[in-house]
């Protein structure tokens, strides 16, 4: 019987060199996202966790921007001129306050809408994936950039609930 050397996989990491503990940790050589994309030293992984806060803020800034989008773009009030769909007041031209536009299937603002929703989906599963490498330092910078951006965004919006909210 002939005896063949086999490289034995003890890393657990498919002999690719990386491994990906799926427990939270503090180190400074984490590898993010992509494979160009790695930190190894405090100074590379500072400024990583400063473009991950920003992202962060920048993610609640999408969803603040959508929903304005659609509250602009789907709501007159009093008496202006709507030609999107039948408003809630019908034919009743002396109707007062806001009045609720949908939008249609085909209409330009649902395409819009639709390619924002594709981003912000995008942007919430990449967020999602860097929170999973498990960094302490990392997840803490999305978390604070996301809770800064809320706090800038947040206020202006007309709904605590997201029914758009993907990954958090």
């Amino acid at each position: 019987m002939e005896h063949h050397d086999m490289h034995h996989d003890c890393d657990g990491d498919g002999g690719h060199g990386h491994s990906h503990a799926m427990v939270f940790h503090a180190g400074v050589n984490q590898e993010i996202l992509f494979n160009g994309w790695v930190t190894t030293n405090a100074l590379e992984l500072f400024g990583s966790a400063v473009a991950i806060f920003l992202a962060g803020v920048l993610y609640e800034g999408l969803k603040y921007y959508r929903e304005a989008l659609y509250v602009s773009s789907t709501t007159v009030t009093g008496d202006s001129q709507v030609n999107i769909a039948k408003n809630e007041c019908g034919t009743n031209t002396n109707c007062r306050g806001p009045t609720v536009v949908k939008y249609t299937m085909l209409s330009g603002g649902h395409f819009i809408q639709t390619g924002f929703h594709i981003v912000q989906s995008t942007f919430s599963y990449i967020l999602m994936l860097i929170f999973m490498t498990y960094n302490v330092w990392l997840c803490m910078a999305l978390v604070l950039g996301m809770g800064l951006g809320y706090f800038f965004f947040g206020w202006r919006k007309s709904s605590v609930v997201d029914s758009n909210e993907h990954c958090q």
